[in-house]
């Protein structure tokens, strides 16, 4: 899956890009790409331009600049999609609230944050989550029955994905159509309720619902996914 750089932005202590994927024949969008110093964002002129919530002062502050890290990568998008800059307020159960005229999703590492807005007049694609982990990562997953079935990863291993990154690949890309579906389900849902079922020639994952998650969500109900090497990460995305 080729990625394209479109712009990018840099100062002594971050860099902010935007990175071009595609969605399978709905055309494209863009992922702000915000990479950063660690300890550069808290009690700085950028903690300065995101409201917070209320008990984000009780926080370590490795959280409160992840969290800092992920408004900003969604700020960067708002601005590349000429849209006014607005707040995107934590819920309760952690998930960003999106509002009505767009949907998003936001992943972050200890260095980087990938955030990705999605209008609703965006074709036929109503849902988008990503993910972004670290490859280091993937020696310490070691719940491969937790994340996927065999036949799973046989798809996988089908598709020419390394042995070393199975586990990894799959949970990420299982984390990112969390993130998709969790507006239209708005409860928790398992790795195992949804399952791998294909790939094709283009790097095109295609996941089965197996249980019905909500009205909208019914058993059967079809997602696509991919991913692309990020230097010393994996980002991966899911889309309905």
């Amino acid at each position: 899956m080729k990625r394209f750089y479109q712009t990018q932005t840099q100062t002594q202590t971050q860099t902010q890009t935007q990175i071009q994927i595609r969605l399978s024949e709905s055309g494209y969008v863009n992922v702000s790409h915000f990479c950063f110093i660690e300890g550069s964002l808290v009690g700085t002129d950028y903690d300065m331009t995101i409201t917070k919530p209320l008990d984000y002062e009780k926080w370590r502050s490795k959280r409160q600049e992840t969290f800092l890290a992920g408004r900003l990568a969604v700020r960067y998008a708002q601005m590349h999609l000429n849209m006014f800059a607005k707040d995107i307020p934590k819920a309760e159960d952690g998930s960003p609230q999106w509002p009505n005229e767009y949907t998003g999703s936001i992943s972050h590492t200890d260095n980087q944050a990938i955030a990705v807005l999605l209008p609703q007049a965006q074709g036929d694609i109503q849902y988008i989550g990503i993910d972004l982990e670290r490859l280091v990562n993937a020696d310490k997953l070691d719940i491969a029955r937790l994340i996927g079935l065999e036949t799973e990863f046989k798809v996988l291993i089908a598709g020419e994905v390394e042995k070393s990154l199975l586990i990894l690949l799959l949970f990420s890309l299982k984390e990112s159509i969390y993130k998709a579906l969790h507006p239209a389900v708005g409860a928790f849902f398992d790795f195992l309720d949804v399952e791998l079922i294909s790939k094709d020639g283009n790097d095109v994952f295609e996941f089965q619902v197996k249980r019905r998650l909500s009205e909208k969500i019914p058993s059967g109900f079809i997602l696509r996914g991919s991913y692309a090497m990020q230097g010393e990460h994996v980002m991966t995305w899911a889309y309905c």
